[in-house]
């Protein structure tokens, strides 16, 4: 079996991330069902088991490999051989045993006949959970919840209610699967890998790794400037000392000098703030700097360029801002929504209205959240 093979070997683990519950008409936050806790305990131990059928199916894939039988492949859907393949390997096995591809064939029939024994109870364990729906191209999580939670006799705001208070996943991939868990009013949602090439785990793992790169090569250079204008600064010194006619090249290393400080302060600041736009909300979407889906939270549309954020707000303390009815040329403001749709509103901001609607006031609760980060403020009237 050739290497680029192995994979098919694997079955993808199934991922089991931490659940909230949401209660219908509870503002508190819930005590978790102990129903769907259980159905939650189920998916971690079918995750496990999984794992256990991808450590053996490797181990059985490398032994193929060693072995040189590139046509004893098993299954993909339940990683078993064929009962044909099985009895030619049983039989080869006979014939060669003693030797070391004998050892080979037994460790692949081993590893058969375990695997058989964990589809089997993984098979058990799936059998006590509800079926998954899988992610197709352009589905989004909260519109699966959404028409899940409709299906149970849900009104569109009850649904929207328990959505809210859950754990929405900004993006899926195709290929994942998606479980909804609902008991006695309460309803939990988990994302797993299905048969997707990379987990929702490593998918939020890479997101963050390149955002933090970013930061990261940004502090870099902020440094290798903050030591050039310090060489440059002693090297100023020694002008001044030694050579008086070099004063006017002196005067220009200060504005380089001065030029790099600047550079680098201001490098700082840009990491360690907000970036934000204030706009019309009819007139962001139709510059297409917002997008306004019917089923899914509002995000940042393909103009929504760098540029355009031009305010920042500094998070080194209370981190307010202020939005006037007057300066959109408003009598009044009817309504501010906050892009992207995934920051939570008394969660990741508040957001309150002066008592005559002039003003609405936003103050960042989780700056860690925006920290560097683009946000635009839609306001209607």
């Amino acid at each position: 079996m050739n290497r680029k093979n192995l994979s098919r070997w694997a079955l993808p683990a199934l991922l089991a991330p931490a659940l909230l519950i949401a209660t219908l008409g509870c503002d508190k936050k819930p005590k978790e069902d102990q129903q769907v806790q259980t159905l939650a305990a189920k998916a971690t131990e079918a995750q496990a088991i999984q794992q256990q059928i991808q450590t053996a199916a490797q181990t059985q894939a490398k032994a193929a490999d060693a072995a040189k039988l590139p046509d004893a492949k098993p299954n993909p859907e339940t990683m078993q051989l064929s009962p044909e393949q099985k009895s030619l390997l049983e039989k080869r096995l006979k014939e060669e045993k003693g030797t070391g591809t004998g050892d080979l064939l037994q460790v692949i029939l081993d590893k058969d006949a375990e695997i058989a024994v964990l589809n089997k109870k993984l098979a058990g364990v799936r059998a006590l959970l509800p079926r998954p729906e899988l992610v197709k191209e352009g589905d989004n999580h909260y519109a699966l919840a959404m028409r899940f939670l409709k299906k149970r006799g849900l009104d569109e705001e009850q649904a929207k209610e328990l959505v809210a208070k859950s754990n929405i996943l900004e993006e899926l991939k195709p290929g994942w699967e998606v479980y909804h868990f609902f008991v006695n009013g309460k309803y939990g949602t988990s994302v797993s890998q299905g048969k997707a090439d990379i987990s929702p785990t490593d998918a939020t793992k890479q997101a963050k790794q390149k955002l933090e790169g970013e930061r990261d090569d940004a502090k870099k250079m902020a440094e290798e400037l903050q030591q050039k204008v310090d060489g440059l600064i002693v090297t100023k010194t020694k002008i001044e000392a030694d050579i008086d006619a070099l004063r006017t090249e002196k005067t220009g290393l200060m504005e380089q000098v001065n030029g790099l400080s600047t550079l680098s302060t201001q490098q700082r600041a840009k990491l360690n703030a907000m970036h934000y736009l204030v706009g019309d909300r009819k007139k962001l979407e139709a510059e297409g700097v917002i997008v306004v889906p019917i089923f899914a939270k509002d995000r940042m549309g393909p103009n929504a360029k760098s540029a355009r954020f031009d305010k920042d707000l500094a998070l080194d303390g209370d981190a307010v801002i202020t939005i006037k009815a007057a300066e959109m040329g408003f009598s009044k403001i009817g309504k501010v929504n906050v892009i992207p749709g995934s920051l939570v509103k008394d969660e990741h901001y508040s957001l309150t209205y002066s008592e005559d609607r002039s003003t609405a006031t936003v103050k960042i609760l989780d700056l860690e959240r925006v920290r560097n980060d683009r946000v635009a403020f839609a306001i209607s009237q």
